[in-house]
């Protein structure tokens, strides 16, 4: 008898965490390879790009001495281990047409995935928070905000991270979830049970932050606008039009953190409120979860495009690996290509 219950046991465990060997609603091959090619490509970007924001930032004097570049390299530290951690176990289930890794790694690796969520929400509210004190009161910030205040940001927004992530897999919460090709928390299973805990951690984790984040970007708009219509000097007005170009990148990397994780958040928040299993189409479960992927891809891209000063370190990291002629037989190549 003993031995028939641990084996019962077991096989509710396996099916728990492997929620795609019972559903008869499945990817077709087409939709598993196109799946597995932009879950991958992300992937990559996000690697590849995260990695060229840190060594950028770590080659270059004057992006290593501004203080909010190190909570610049947390921010892509969080996305770096998306790509290498979440999106690798994303891809590899995706490939399988199932999850392989079993139970004890499906809950480390949602509690990771809510981790870096939680982790990024409150470093973009931390670098608002900076860039509003260097902006609004530029004459006191060097003495206001000192690299221990940024060590300590940075080892609050993972603290948090780490507590609200822990919760659910201690509680047996999390599943995997062949639509969103992740492990995550079955909402509507433990809908009684999770309520108080979402209510917190909505509170704590996103809207709290994001008013916040919202609040110090409005004024440094308002007050960057007055400088540069207003100015006192030339240099100072040179000095707040580079600095509102910064502010722009930055604002840039907000609001697409948004876009990418609205889908996603709305997908969670419809099935805490919505007690129907299949209330959500499946093909959308798995569209929210790669545009969440793609939010720890974009700001490499951002930070190229809108700052000189990033164009000019991924300049040197790529003439350092390739060499400057092959990248200028590339340019030249290029040019005779679009002409």
């Amino acid at each position: 008898m003993e031995s028939g219950t641990f084996s019962n046991h077991c096989d509710t465990m396996n099916l728990s965490n492997n929620v795609s060997l019972s559903s008869p609603d499945r990817r077709t091959e087409v939709e598993n390879v196109f799946l597995a090619l932009f879950v991958g490509i992300v992937m990559l970007f996000s690697v590849f790009g995260n990695t060229a924001v840190i060594v950028a930032i770590f080659m270059n004097r004057l992006l290593r001495e501004e203080l909010s570049n190190r909570l610049t390299v947390n921010l892509a530290i969080t996305d770096l281990s998306n790509g290498l951690l979440v999106m690798f176990s994303s891809l590899f289930s995706v490939i399988a047409d199932s999850w392989t890794f079993g139970p004890i790694y499906c809950d480390l690796i949602c509690a990771i995935n809510y981790c870096l969520i939680i982790t990024s929400m409150l470093t973009l509210c931390f670098i608002s928070c900076d860039r509003f004190q260097a902006i609004t009161h530029p004459l006191h910030y060097i003495h206001r905000m000192k690299p221990t205040h940024i060590y300590i940001m940075i080892a609050y927004a993972w603290f948090q991270g780490v507590v609200f992530s822990a919760v659910p897999p201690a509680l047996r919460w999390v599943e995997y979830d062949y639509w969103e090709a992740i492990c995550a928390i079955q909402w509507q299973k433990q809908k009684d049970e999770a309520v108080y805990y979402v209510v917190v951690a909505f509170l704590l984790c996103f809207l709290i932050p994001g008013l916040i984040l919202i609040f110090n970007y409005y004024r440094i708009i308002k007050q960057v606008k007055t400088k540069v219509t207003c100015p006192s000097s030339p240099i100072s007005a040179r000095s707040y039009s580079t600095s509102s170009k910064a502010i722009r990148s930055l604002l840039i990397v907000v609001i697409a953190y948004f876009v990418c994780m609205t889908p996603f958040s709305l997908t969670k928040l419809m099935k805490v409120l919505i007690a129907e299993e299949n209330v959500l189409n499946s093909h959308f479960n798995s569209i929210a979860s790669v545009v969440a992927f793609i939010s720890s891809a974009v700001n490499p891209l951002i930070y190229g495009i809108f700052r000189k000063d990033f164009r000019r370190a991924y300049k040197r990291i790529f003439v350092s690996i390739f060499g400057r002629e092959k990248i200028h037989n590339l340019q030249t190549s290029w040019q005779d290509y679009s002409s």
